[in-house]
């Protein structure tokens, strides 16, 4: 009872002690957040403001002067640029998006006329400043903000936009300075909600987290307990929304950073306890020590005879004793677990006639060679279960020993490995399939340049005609600039669909070589039979009516090169060159046509194309 007395007193004081300095510690952190968070709000308010100030003095230039001189309109913006370091980017769009002036030299050709807030100023007569972002700046690749405003013509008209950027690491690079504890953050969002800056750097939208859905509308200013969207922590949230501009900036500090200086003040309170408590208990032990050591002894009687039972009983491994019949002497109960049988049903059976007849013959080949080895032999075979079923088991077999003599009787020990095995087929078929997709391209589903490499090394050994396509996507890199990478990467998977399934029919393989690349290998098949496949190909991709804004005639085309095995190519790599030289001649020739283009080695060793013939005609 004085212990405990003792103990209870110390242990209170400590707790009420430390419950007192973590009321304290997040009162200051609230403190210091919620200015931090003004602050920053201050500092983004400053940095749109300026640029806004800007603009509307641009604006209104260009509103009673529609047409300035470029060179000194393109001067003065690149004078203001450089007096505020915040404004990366300061240029005027016409109607169309297009750059019309500039603070960058020369100004870049570059449209805008795809980009969100150019949409948003051509269809709303709204003056007001606009925020957009993050985007990626066209004229330097490096992520920004862009801040807005419409240009109208006299009679109310869109004549264009004004357009501020302002790079994300110039608020980045001032937010890391902020020592906020690891898995912290500082975050400046758009009023509905989309991420504009994140430090550290993260991507997302708020517009259905507590803050937007619960705080924001009830005050523009707050502070919370919450769940992080980005990592699942819990934080502390203080928020500001700014007055000017539709702006809210969040600082986030983990509980676990607001609290750190307080934990370490209770580790060490916890530390001068322990030890008043340490020698409160001292006091006691010694009374306690004969009254323990004369139930230990007693105790430790009861428990040895316990614990043998218990562990024959609950082992996982089951214990078997084979005389030199091999026949069943002893086993242990854990046999119920493993097998379902018990005990008594094994004894006197013979081991043999419960395994799986496929493994007998094994295991008695390694029966005749136990002799021989002093350690024992490991095995793994198959035995029935009580309810019919199969399972795996690990045995490992050795002589009895005694006096240091090898005794007559066999000791095995069995451990079930069927989940084991299992696995191991599991991660055999992974395998496998991991091979398969390191053949096989992501995108087409096509063959890759490695299985291209196998097969054609294979082919061109045993096959004494052989030919090559090389086909590529013309004005690929046009298809993409106008229509997107997404577009371009479905017509590259309806093209591969075509060719596979094209080269299949004609007892070929098709791959995909690289970017818009792809190669088709026609074993058996000589030069004239592959022009005329060339010349089908070209028509079944012309009737795909794929559309390119970017090539002449309105549609997605191929070139084609065509190379077959000679005499002097005299290897795979020789051969698919030689095809490379024709495609490139069919791309100087306009493109949409196929060239054949046989190859010999000329007196310099070098390889020298002849590209005379050609294939195809332009559609």
């Amino acid at each position: 009872m004085f212990v405990l007395a003792m103990s209870a007193c110390v242990l209170a004081l400590v707790v009420w002690k430390g419950y007192d300095a973590r009321r304290n510690a997040l009162a200051q952190s609230e403190t210091e957040m919620r200015n931090l968070a003004h602050s920053l709000a201050e500092h983004a308010s400053h940095t749109i403001q300026s640029a806004d100030v800007v603009m509307d003095d641009l604006v209104a230039f260009i509103r009673f002067q529609p047409f300035p001189d470029r060179a000194r309109f393109d001067a003065r913006l690149r004078e203001v640029s450089e007096k505020l370091p915040q404004i990366k980017e300061l240029a005027t769009l016409d109607a169309k998006g297009d750059v019309d002036h500039a603070s960058v030299t020369p100004p870049p050709a570059i449209n805008n006329a795809d980009r969100d807030y150019f949409v948003y100023h051509r269809d709303h007569a709204d003056p007001k400043l606009r925020i957009t972002g993050p985007i990626v700046s066209r004229a330097s690749g490096q992520p920004v903000i862009a801040v807005t405003r419409r240009l109208e013509t006299a009679d109310g008209g869109f004549a264009g936009i004004v357009v501020a950027t302002i790079e994300s690491d110039y608020f980045t690079e001032f937010y890391k300075t902020f020592d906020l504890g690891a898995g912290s953050g500082i975050t400046l969002s758009g009023g509905d909600g989309h991420i504009l800056v994140r430090w550290p750097t993260a991507a997302g939208d708020l517009s259905k987290s507590r803050l937007f859905e619960r705080m924001l509308p009830r005050s523009p200013v707050g502070y919370n307990l919450a769940i992080s969207p980005f990592d699942g922590l819990q934080k502390y949230y203080a928020y500001e929304q700014l007055s000017r501009y539709p702006l809210v900036v969040t600082v986030a500090r983990t509980e676990v950073s607001v609290l750190a200086d307080w934990r370490e003040a209770v580790r060490s309170d916890a530390v001068v306890a322990t030890a008043a408590l340490a020698c409160i208990v001292l006091l006691a032990a010694g009374l306690a020590v004969q009254l323990r050591n004369r139930e230990r002894f007693e105790r430790l009687l009861r428990e040895r005879d316990a614990r043998h039972r218990l562990i024959d009983a609950n082992i996982g491994d089951v214990v078997v004793v084979l005389d030199g019949r091999g026949v069943v002497t002893f086993v242990s109960m854990s046999i119920e677990t493993v097998l379902g049988f018990r005990p008594e049903e094994v004894l006197g059976r013979v081991y043999f006639d419960m395994m799986h007849p496929d493994d007998v013959a094994g295991l008695q080949a390694m029966g005749k060679r136990l002799p021989d080895v002093p350690n024992g032999l490991r095995a793994e075979f198959r035995m029935e279960r009580a309810d019919g079923t199969m399972v795996w088991l690990e045995a490992n077999f050795r002589f009895t020993r005694q006096d240091g003599r090898p005794g007559r009787s066999i000791v095995c020990t069995l451990r079930d490995v069927t989940r084991r095995k299992e696995m191991e087929d599991e991660v055999e078929a992974l395998n496998s399939r991991l091979a398969e997709m390191a053949r096989t391209d992501a995108l087409t589903g096509l063959p890759n340049r490695r299985a291209l490499d196998d097969f054609i090394a294979g082919e061109f050994e045993a096959s004494h005609d052989l030919s090559v396509l090389m086909i590529d996507v013309d004005d690929f890199k046009g298809f993409n600039d106008r229509l997107g990478h997404h577009a371009g990467d479905d017509a590259l998977r309806q093209l591969g669909r075509l060719l596979a399934g094209t080269a299949a029919g004609a007892g070929g393989f098709a791959a995909r070589y690289g970017g818009e690349e792809f190669t088709i290998v026609l074993p058996g098949t000589g030069k004239a039979v592959a022009i005329a496949f060339a010349e089908e190909l070209q028509a079944a991709i012309r009737a795909l009516g794929i559309v390119n804004p970017s090539a002449a005639r309105g549609r997605l085309t191929v070139s084609i090169g065509i190379a077959d095995k000679i005499a002097s190519i005299c290897d795979p790599a020789t051969l698919l060159r030689c095809a490379d030289i024709a495609l490139y001649e069919a791309k100087r020739r306009g493109r949409d046509c196929s060239v054949a283009a046989p190859a010999f080695v000329g007196d310099a060793g070098s390889l020298v194309p002849d590209v005379a013939t050609r294939t195809g005609t332009p559609a």
